[in-house]
Parts: C-alpha cells; sequence; structure tokens
C-alpha cells in the first residue's frame, strides 16, 4: 500500500471515529389514549452537551387507569471515561389527564435541563422529578410540576442530589402547584452544599390536610445564599402544614410562607441555620384563620428580621434568633 493510500485510510478511520462520537438532536413522543388500562411508557435519550443538539420528550396519557409515564436523559457515557455522565438543555413533558393512580417520574443528569408534569382530574397519582448533579455543579434547571383536583397525591422535585453532596447548586428553580385537593404533598430539595440564588415555590389552592416541605442546601460545609421559598395555602385550607429551611452560612436567605382567610389549625414553621446574615422570614395567617401556629427560627449572623402576622385572636406565634447581632423579630396579633 502506498505511503498515500495508507494516509488516506488513516484519515478516513478518524473521520468515522469523530462521527460516532457525536450526539445529534433527538425528539420523542407517545400517546395513549381512550381508556387504557395499566399502560406504560418510557423514553430514554443520551442527552446532549454543552448546548449543542438538546433533546425533547414528549408523553401523553388520558383517560387511563393506573397509567405509569417514565422519561430518562443522560449521555450514558463521556470523555474521559473516567469523569462523568452528563446532559444538557433538554426538555422533559408528562401530561396526564382522567387518570386514576397515575404515576409520571422524569429524570436527567444535567444543566439548563428544562422539566414538566401537568396532571388534571387525576386520584392517587404522582409526579417525581430529578436532577442530578452531573459532576460538582448543576445550574439553571427548571422543574415545574402541576396538579389539578387530584386528591391524595403528591409532588416530588429534587435538583443537584450528588453522592458526595458537596455539589454546587445555583439559579435553579422549582415551581409545584396543586389546585383543588385534599390529602395532598408537595416535597421541594435542592440539595448539597454551596447553594446560591435558586428559586422554591410551592402553592396549594383550596383543600384540607394538605403539607408543603422547601429545603435549600444540605451540608455542614453549605455556604447557601440568596435563595429564596416561597409557600401558598390559599382560601379555606384547613388541617395544613407549611415547612420551609435553608441551610448555610452566607447571606440573603429569604422565607415567605402565607395561609389565606379562613382557614383553621394550620401550622407554619421556618428555620435559617448556619450563621446566615441579612436574611428574612416572613409568616401570615390571614384574616379568620383559627387555631393556627407559627414558628420561625434564625441561628447567628448579623442584620436577621423575622416577621410573624395574624389576623385574628386564637392563635400563636413563636420567634427565636441564637446569637449573632443586629437582629429582629416582630409579630403582630
Amino acid at each position: 500500500m502506498s505511503r498515500k493510500l495508507l494516509a488516506s485510510s488513516v484519515a478516513a478511520i478518524a473521520l468515522c471515529l469523530g462521527l460516532s462520537g457525536l450526539a445529534f438532536a433527538d425528539s420523542a413522543t407517545i400517546i395513549q389514549q381512550g381508556g387504557e388500562t395499566g399502560a406504560y411508557a418510557s423514553q430514554n435519550q443520551p442527552g446532549a452537551n454543552n448546548g449543542g443538539y438538546p433533546n425533547t420528550a414528549y408523553i401523553s396519557q388520558s383517560g387511563g387507569t393506573n397509567d405509569v409515564a417514565t422519561q430518562q436523559q443522560y449521555r450514558n457515557s463521556w470523555t474521559p471515561v473516567t469523569s462523568y455522565d452528563a446532559a444538557g438543555y433538554g426538555n422533559q413533558s408528562i401530561t396526564q389527564s382522567g387518570n386514576t393512580s397515575a404515576s409520571a417520574s422524569q429524570t436527567d443528569n444535567s444543566t439548563n435541563a428544562t422539566q414538566t408534569i401537568g396532571q388534571t382530574g387525576n386520584t392517587n397519582s404522582s409526579a417525581t422529578q430529578t436532577i442530578n448533579a452531573p459532576n460538582a455543579w448543576t445550574e439553571y434547571n427548571s422543574q415545574t410540576a402541576t396538579q389539578t383536583g387530584n386528591s391524595g397525591s403528591s409532588i416530588a422535585q429534587t435538583i443537584g442530589l450528588s453522592n458526595t453532596q458537596t455539589s454546587t447548586a445555583s439559579h435553579n428553580t422549582q415551581t409545584a402547584t396543586q389546585t383543588g385537593q385534599t390529602g395532598s404533598s408537595i416535597t421541594q430539595n435542592v440539595d448539597g452544599d454551596n447553594a446560591s440564588h435558586n428559586t422554591q415555590n410551592s402553592a396549594q389552592n383550596g383543600g384540607s390536610g394538605n403539607t408543603q416541605y422547601s429545603a435549600i442546601g444540605s451540608g455542614s460545609s453549605d455556604t447557601s445564599s440568596s435563595n429564596q421559598i416561597y409557600q401558598t395555602q390559599d382560601t379555606g385550607s384547613v388541617g395544613n402544614n407549611q415547612s420551609a429551611s435553608i441551610t448555610g452560612g452566607s447571606n440573603n436567605n429569604y422565607v415567605n410562607q402565607y395561609q389565606g382567610v379562613g382557614g383553621s389549625g394550620n401550622i407554619q414553621t421556618a428555620s435559617v441555620s448556619g450563621g446566615a446574615s441579612l436574611g428574612q422570614i416572613w409568616q401570615s395567617q390571614g384574616t379568620g384563620v383559627s387555631g393556627g401556629q407559627q414558628s420561625a427560627t434564625q441561628n447567628g449572623g448579623t442584620g436577621n428580621h423575622i416577621l410573624q402576622t395574624q389576623l385574628t385572636s386564637g392563635n400563636s406565634a413563636s420567634a427565636t434568633q441564637t446569637g449573632g447581632s443586629g437582629n429582629v423579630a416582630t409579630q403582630h396579633q
């Protein structure tokens, strides 16, 4: 074989190997409808990194019983092989309507990813969204889950979960909404150390026996800062619970909890720990709320503020600030 031919052959082989390593965009759609029972829809995509060729996955299920929908995106391999699996910029979407005991689950190892679940008119349904930290960080991700008229149902959202609990989770958003439900729950978690500029929103509109739990930060070396948690339980809620916590020794963390007019037997609990400064906890229970309880805790730091408002008699409020300086606690009953 001549040197010229040999060189051409080597170049061709190299080109083929290079092309085989490229990950192009994938788009997957599954639709199941018409009263099916025990339907199962699953999508698994390899993912793409650095904004190149993001994948899209969509599942729709309607009028069924015990339907299950699952989606997963991850690269499955990376260079070097000893590094990590990661995806980026992917979109996952699941819609379930008129189902009984429906289950929707989304998983991604990613940054800049979007996950969306919508469940309407279901009973005993669950929506689970997870975005893992592919290496040492996960950022600019968005999770949104909505349930309407789904009693006895749950929403669980997690961003930043890692084996070492030392990932950096920043600029992520979690939004969960339940409307007209009873006995339902919302759980939100931005995990790992060094969580900053994350926002959690959870709302339960009407109903009784509902719970909300939101947490940002997890480790002893956490330096969580500029995070925000918003929790709302609207008018007429009964026997509902709100719990929010931010763990971290940094600044400008904010918790806002609201329970609407005319509720009864509701509980609000909030804490910011780890010596954080310039933090705020605002708790409010509206007019006509009876038997309400508020509890707020801030540990260490300077310039922190707790504000608790209860507009009807027969309620209780407790504020605790430990250590630090220049902290303020205000209660209105």
